[in-house]
């Protein structure tokens, strides 16, 4: 049994791979198969980063279009509540102007009067003089 050991032993120190070294051709084996393991990710990579770039611009357009919508929409709304706001000044310079012209239109018709009676009055006065000193 000691032998067996002892040769299995012998058997693996003195191995062939144990003393064997990497060749220049094995070196340069290993060399090419990293390099068409690195072009192969590379290519993966262009594959990929191609892919996302049309995913994106399809995205890109698909938002476009949405916030193409959502901006008429908004301008639809804004449209509508300018002209609510155009309509609400319209009715109060009328509710508001029409008094305002009707008061000042009737302040004209006093002050006139006024300016009447005051002429009057003076020509009164002028004859109660011109009667009075005769």
């Amino acid at each position: 049994m000691k032998l067996i050991l002892i040769s299995i032993i012998a058997l693996l120190i003195f191995a062939t791979p144990v003393f064997s070294e990497l060749s220049v051709e094995d070196l340069e084996k290993i060399r090419s198969i990293v390099k068409e393991s690195e072009d192969r990710l590379k290519g993966d990579f262009k594959a990929s980063e191609d892919r996302l770039k049309e995913d994106l611009k399809a995205s890109e357009g698909r938002v476009m279009i949405h916030v193409g919508d959502k901006f008429g929409e908004v301008d639809k709304r804004l449209n509508i509540i300018f002209g609510f706001v155009i309509g609400l000044i319209s009715l109060i310079v009328v509710v508001v102007g029409i008094p305002q012209i009707i008061i000042a239109w009737r302040g004209k018709e006093d002050r006139t009067q006024k300016e009447q009676i005051q002429e009057l009055r003076q020509e009164i006065e002028a004859l109660k003089q011109h009667i009075a000193s005769p």
